[in-house]
């Protein structure tokens, strides 16, 4: 993908990578899912071996013990950056939730997509070139569809939707996606 001249890699797992910068960025999952999503980071930061990892969302309380250790270590052994707002890394800009204003280059953690292709939904990257949408990392647990009134306000421009089927990314453009039930 490329977004703001910078080229990005959107993994099966949901993270993305910023590969010229060693980066591994994820979108905070729901805090049911947290410890569950703490797991999958700390086996996919042993397998990207990222420099910096973005936490976009909420740091996860009341982690059971094994997974509180793995927090830690991580925050430990990277360069943390937790975006509970927003946070500019030139010429990417990371937010949590999304503004109707678009800067060119925005990444947005919330609302996490879903798309809906051959009447299943599955968690999506979003881009149209200007702003791209993260899913939430971990294991589904919902979202917003992007062919809702809601998250099409957000996204006016042409958009590919980057959809985690099944462990691979499946790419459809807007025009091929379906409607909310």
């Amino acid at each position: 993908m490329l977004l703001n001249g910078v080229h990005l890699l959107p993994d099966a797992s949901g993270a993305l990578i910023w590969p010229a910068r060693q980066l591994l960025a994820v979108a905070s999952p729901p805090a049911a899912m947290a410890a569950q999503a703490v797991r999958r980071l700390a086996a996919l930061a042993r397998q990207r071996r990222p420099r910096v990892i973005v936490w976009m969302g909420e740091a996860p309380i009341a982690l059971p013990d094994r997974e509180q250790r793995e927090w830690d270590r991580l925050q430990a052994e990277h360069e943390w950056i937790a975006c509970e707002d927003e946070i500019q890394l030139s010429p990417l800009t990371f937010r949590l939730q999304a503004g109707a204003a678009t800067k060119a280059g925005e990444i947005i953690a919330r609302p996490n997509p879903l798309a809906r292709y051959d009447g299943q939904v599955w968690p999506a990257f979003v881009i149209d070139g200007r702003r791209l949408a993260l899913p939430a990392f971990g294991p589904t647990g919902g979202g917003t569809e992007v062919m809702s009134t809601a998250f099409l306000s957000l996204f006016r421009r042409p958009f590919q939707a980057l959809m985690l089927v099944n462990g691979r990314i499946v790419t459809r453009p807007r025009a091929r996606l379906e409607n909310p039930s």
